[in-house]
This record gives C-alpha cells, sequence and structure tokens, in this order.
C-alpha cells in the first residue's frame, strides 16, 4: 500500500522563511515522508534553501521525518556530483527531474541520451533517477507522446517515472490508464486535485491527434535558460493581465478531497499497476490562508482514503 508524502514545494513560501521549522511544523501535521524541491539547482546543490546537509538531517531526525526523493532543477545545469553527496548525507536515494523542455523530435531523442547518461551515474552511486511530466509531455512527436517517447528511448534501470496524475489530466488523459499503461516504470505518484469552480480549463491541449502534435518551430515546457530557472525557480508577474492570468492558471488547484478528481481510483491503480511506494502532495497554490493550512486540509483528506499505509502500521 501506498504511504502519504509531501513535497516541500507545497510549503514553499514558508521554506523561504524558515526551513528547519517548516519541516518540523509539515512532520508534526503527519506528513513523515517528505520530497524535497529544490528549483534553484544551478545555485545551490543542496535543498534549494542555503541549509548544508548535515544541518538538515538533524531538522528531520529531530521531527521524525525522512527524505525519500528530490526535485533537482534545473538538473542539467547542477553539478550532479555535488547534489548526490548532498543527498547521501540526507540518506536519500531518489532523485527527480522535475520538468524539461522540447522542441524537435531529434532534441527529444537527444534529451533521451542525456536522461540515460544521468540516470546511469545516479545508479552507480545508489539512487534511482525519474522523470516528472506536466501536461505537456503528453504533446506528440510522430503521433506519439513526449512521455512515451522518453520511456521507450532510456533503459529502465536508468531511467522511471513520477507520475503528476493533475498534469495528466490537465492533459486530457485518464490519469487510471495511464497509470496503468506505465505500470512498473512509475516509482512515485504525485498528487493534487482540480477545483470544481476553476476559471481555468481542465484539458490545456486539445481533443484532436493535429492539436496534440508538436508543430515546426515549437516549444513545450521549461528549461534552465527559462525565467523562472533565471529567477532562481520563481514565477514573475507583472502588470494587470499577467495578474489575470495567474489568478486564472491558480484557480484549477484546490486540497485533496475538495475537487473533481478521482483520487481513490487512482490510488487503487498505483496500488495494482505500478511500483510505487508513496503518494506525494504537491499543492502548487492556494486559497487558503496559509500553506500549512492547506496541508493540513489535505493531510485530513487523505486519512479518509482506503489503500494507504500509515507510519504507526
Amino acid at each position: 500500500m501506498l504511504k502519504v508524502g509531501l513535497i516541500l514545494y507545497s510549503v514553499r513560501d514558508e521554506m523561504a522563511k524558515a526551513p528547519l521549522a517548516t519541516i518540523e511544523r509539515a512532520a508534526g501535521l503527519g506528513y513523515k515522508n517528505i520530497e524535497l524541491c529544490n528549483h534553484n539547482a544551478s545555485q545551490d546543490s543542496g535543498c534549494g534553501f542555503g541549509v548544508d546537509a548535515s544541518t538538515l538531517k538533524s531538522a528531520f531526525e529531530k521531527s521524525g521525518a525522512r527524505v525519500i526523493s528530490a526535485h533537482v532543477f534545473p538538473l542539467e545545469k547542477a553539478d550532479l556530483s555535488a547534489v548526490l553527496a548532498y543527498n547521501q548525507t540526507l540518506g536519500n536515494q531518489t532523485i527527480v527531474n522535475p520538468m524539461g523542455r522540447f522542441t524537435t523530435y531529434d532534441d527529444l531523442m537527444r534529451q533521451c541520451e542525456f536522461f540515460n547518461k544521468v540516470g546511469k551515474a545516479c545508479r552507480q552511486e545508489g539512487f534511482t533517477y525519474l522523470y516528472h511530466n506536466h501536461d505537456h509531455e503528453f504533446r506528440t512527436f510522430q503521433g506519439k507522446s513526449i512521455l512515451e517517447h522518453i520511456v521507450e528511448n532510456t533503459e529502465p534501470d536508468f531511467l522511471s517515472l513520477e507520475l503528476d496524475t493533475f498534469w495528466t489530466m490537465r492533459a486530457g488523459k485518464n490519469p487510471v490508464e495511464v497509470l496503468k499503461q506505465f505500470g512498473k516504470r512509475v516509482k512515485l505518484v504525485h498528487q493534487k486535485d482540480f477545483a470544481w469552480d476553476s476559471l481555468a480549463p481542465i484539458n490545456t491541449i486539445g481533443l484532436t491527434a493535429e492539436e496534440y502534435e508538436m508543430k515546426p518551430g515549437e516549444s513545450a515546457g521549461i528549461d534552465g535558460d527559462s525565467e523562472y530557472a533565471l529567477n532562481g525557480g520563481r514565477h514573475l508577474f507583472s502588470g494587470a493581465e499577467k495578474e489575470r492570468e495567474r489568478r486564472i492558471r491558480n484557480s484549477a488547484f484546490t486540497e485533496i478531497g475538495t475537487g473533481i478528481m478521482p483520487v481513490q481510483a487512482i490510488i487503487d491503480a498505483a496500488n495494482q499497476y505500478t511500483s510505487a511506494n508513496y503518494i506525494i502532495l504537491e499543492q502548487d497554490y492556494t486559497r487558503m490562508e496559509s500553506q500549512f493550512a492547506s496541508i493540513e486540509k489535505s493531510m485530513t483528506a487523505f486519512r479518509r482514503f482506503g489503500g494507504l499505509m500509515w507510519e504507526s502500521q
């Protein structure tokens, strides 16, 4: 059965203010399985908030929580050996590439070579290497999704998946069926929920094969050269129009159990078809008074679902 985890992206504003206290408080709410989220890896090989490995390890030991995986972005611009050394100190053995940018089929194939190279280096040091999807990995080249191409052109020993079921659904796909499709290549599951009153559409791509297919000159996703990466993993919004876009985009997110996603069916499918041991809350945005209030509400909801294992079991 799956254990519940939390990616620290869900409380990133709190981490920026007080990282050690944030970890302790999250653990106190029941999140004992923590996924680090470093979106400033070109400058910081650790957790992204300027905390050395020994200090962070002590904080986890004090809180009774543990690190189960770590998002590292932009991975292609990070010092991989330093990243692995930091995570070895923490006792973590899973590294996740949280996103990529894709332009052409040939570019995708080159990136698959890079994924294999990184995955081999990780494996040699005792790590598992995963790729985390958003919606754009369901765009297609030659009628096949980017994610399918990645799975087919990488070695299972070198790369597996952290399937984000929210972004899978946003791409117009059934997350239960996609979990079944990729099966044992799925090692972790990310879970959010989609707000019933969202101002943004569920499907971000389209309905036809033509709409899914990548066109010459198009790009999908972001990488280490993006504004987001260059600003240390922060989205910058300015002006009324940008603020309106932000509000519409963020309205899609809500706490677990308060939206329209089939969370129980996703848990059941992950238990039946995949190799995942954890279902990890990723709360991108909240309308609640704080990020702590948001993750506490989701924890309460998680405890109502079946197919989950808790630390006392």
